[in-house]
């Protein structure tokens, strides 16, 4: 399953890994290890990702559902 990461390269029109690897001159492996959860991007990279994605820093560093009012939210919002 794709995370908020991988949503945000998609989004910006991004299919590939290989091209916003290149375009952020880092690994392509660094860049699957930050779309599956395993490193985080340092505060540089961030930048350069937000910039590349048009997005804010927010939106790469925090994942959609980030504090116990959201969880509650989200859980109010299940059909059973």
């Amino acid at each position: 399953m794709a995370n908020h990461i991988t949503k945000l390269r998609k989004k910006a029109g991004y299919n590939t890994v290989k091209k916003v690897a290149g375009k952020l001159n880092i690994s392509t492996g660094m860049m699957y290890q930050m779309e599956g959860n395993y490193k985080k991007p340092s505060p540089n990279l961030a930048l350069r990702m937000a910039h590349l994605f048009n997005c804010s820093l927010e939106d790469i560093f925090l994942p959609y559902i980030t504090t116990n009012s959201d969880i509650k939210k989200e859980k109010s919002h299940v059909n059973y």
